[in-house]
């Protein structure tokens, strides 16, 4: 069933209006808005307006439906608006043929879905077989395509984010007040950034936003080459909930950033990391609500959306902006043009930070994020709880795992931590954190408390994933040496192997045949068939008696 955008009714000129207004008078003396119409009051008014009795009696109607002069105006000649004159069966076949050939994710034209449906429906071949004179025209089919509502035309050939623009959306997602709601997401920042040795391309980072909706701050952030994942999301959160200035003493910059503290709710999308069981145990444990929303739809985080425009819309003045499609990459190598490496585009970013909080926002009646920072946080109450321990909050969002400690310890992929603690612990399960930048430790949770786990064995100071890609790498490399005659060498020796071994097998079956045959039978009253075997006895003399011909000499 297709749904129809609502007609707007026809507009009364000028003229009509006018000539209404004429009437009014008339009908305003002489007809009741309740009672009997009687004839005299038919008679005076036709009387007074020229109009005869049946003209009047029909205009009686709607000026006591809607006693007002535009109800007595004319109405527009010509058909309903929407009225297109189809019979049932062709409306149903139209309907049909636009919901298969239009309402599809890879929508034709109008024009050409119109001729493609009209074929259709008069083909003498088809399923439909109407007379070409009973079919619409072309004209009529786009007219109709035309009339199909934004939202169910969206529902069939947009995308969840594009949807969302053709939808309704009432009421709004609202923050009660400081640090109530804070929203993240990740994007890929539009530039290419190098490395610090060599100044040669890397690749486009990931950057990771958080924005306090009551004050429009940008509450944290995050830059990675890493896709996102519990890790990342993890240190986004903490850079959040903590102060600033180590970090921005760490990077040189001098930009003012009070924005931290404990929030109570974090609402993300529906990504594999924000639903993740560690991540949400992690938020629990520090009294913030995972508010994940539902898959899809991206109104839901409108705000961190259009920041994230923001942010990205700034990159362009960079030296390697990719920009946002390929026209705009046209003739240009960002690549080759690429010259910042992350430590300068954090500080750059920081920058940015700093002029987005005293920028007027719309979404506060035009004042500055950092301007209303200010005014709620003016009370002096604390933002953090006194005594956090910064080390144990960051390992709390690492990725974690459920462990069975052994005795030889605890088994990650293919590499073994031990720690003298887990000895009293071998047999149970426990929750193990993992820091994807090192394999030399990971961190048990033991009663509430981590303990750190050396690794079993000497392994590189590198992280997790350079680590898996060289593993990856030697495997590659294992498999293309047996691509390169190796795994047909491997063939020859296993059928010469498996030859060798039903060789010896069908030399053991004749050798126990043959000796079965030149053994004796067994112990029986007959009397034995097999003549005594003739056995001469050795006849031994003294080696002095032996001849003297040289048969026992050395040899040279």
């Amino acid at each position: 069933m297709i749904e129809r955008k609502p007609h707007r009714p026809k507009v009364k000129s000028t003229e009509a209006l006018a000539a209404g207004a004429e009437l009014y008078a008339a009908f305003r003396q002489h007809v009741p808005l309740v009672g009997k119409l009687t004839a005299s009051m038919v008679a005076a008014v036709s009387a007074a307006t020229g109009l005869g009795d049946r003209q009047v009696r029909r205009l009686a109607v709607r000026f006591r439906a809607d006693p007002v002069a535009a109800s007595l105006a004319p109405t527009p000649r010509g058909p309903k608006v929407g009225n297109h004159r189809l019979s049932p069966a062709m409306r149903q076949a139209l309907e049909g043929l636009i919901s298969e050939i239009y309402l599809t994710k890879t929508p034709p034209s109008a024009a050409l879905a119109a001729r493609e449906i009209r074929g259709l429906l008069i083909a003498e071949t088809g399923d439909f077989r109407f007379a070409p004179a009973e079919v619409p025209s072309e004209r009529t089919i786009v007219r109709l395509i035309g009339e199909i509502s934004a939202p169910q035309r969206a529902r069939a050939s947009m995308g969840s984010k594009q949807r969302s623009a053709h939808e309704p959306h009432p009421g709004a997602y609202e923050s009660s007040g400081l640090l109530d709601l804070v929203q993240m997401d990740h994007t890929r920042a539009d530039v290419i950034l190098v490395d610090s040795v060599h100044r040669a391309e890397l690749g486009r980072p990931w950057l990771t936003l958080l924005i306090e909706i009551s004050t429009r701050s940008i509450l944290g952030f995050y830059v990675s080459f890493g896709d996102p994942s519990i890790f990342r999301c993890g240190r986004a959160v903490a850079n959040a909930l903590l102060p600033k200035e180590p970090l921005l003493r760490q990077l040189g910059v001098e930009v003012d950033y009070p924005m931290h503290g404990q929030f109570k709710r974090l609402h993300a999308d529906h990504a594999a990391p924000h639903r993740a069981e560690s991540f949400r145990r992690a938020c629990l444990a520090n009294g913030i609500d995972p508010d994940i929303r539902p898959r899809g739809p991206a109104h839901f985080g409108g705000h961190i959306e259009r920041l994230i425009g923001t942010m990205v819309g700034k990159m362009r003045l960079l030296p390697g902006a990719t920009g946002s499609n390929v026209t705009q990459r046209d003739g240009y190598d960002a690549g080759q043009a690429a010259a910042m490496t992350i430590d300068e585009f954090e500080r750059w970013l920081l920058f940015q930070i700093g002029i987005y909080h005293n920028t007027p926002h719309r979404g506060l009646s035009g004042r500055c994020p950092a301007q209303v920072w200010a005014q709620e946080t003016s009370g002096g109450a604390p933002l953090l709880s006194a005594g956090l321990d910064i080390g144990h909050l960051t390992r709390q969002f690492l990725p974690a795992s459920e462990l069975t400690v052994h005795s030889y310890g605890l088994q990650l992929r293919h590499r073994r931590y031990w720690h003298p603690l887990l000895a009293p612990r071998i047999g149970q399960k426990i929750t193990v954190h993992r820091d994807e930048r090192t394999l030399q430790e990971v961190y048990a949770d033991l009663d509430g408390a981590f303990l750190s786990v050396p690794v079993v064995g000497r392994y590189p100071h590198v992280t997790e994933p350079e680590w898996e890609a060289a593993r990856r790498r030697q495997r590659e490399e294992g498999a293309a040496y047996q691509a390169d005659g190796a795994r047909a060498a491997t063939a020859r020796y296993i059928q010469a192997a498996r030859q060798e071994a039903l060789t010896a097998r069908q030399r053991t079956r004749s050798t126990r045949q043959e000796r079965k045959r030149q053994e004796r039978e067994g112990v029986s009253h007959a009397e034995s068939a097999r003549p005594a075997a003739d056995t001469a006895a050795a006849n031994w003399i003294p080696a002095a008696q032996l001849p003297d011909d040289g048969w026992l000499q050395w040899r040279d």
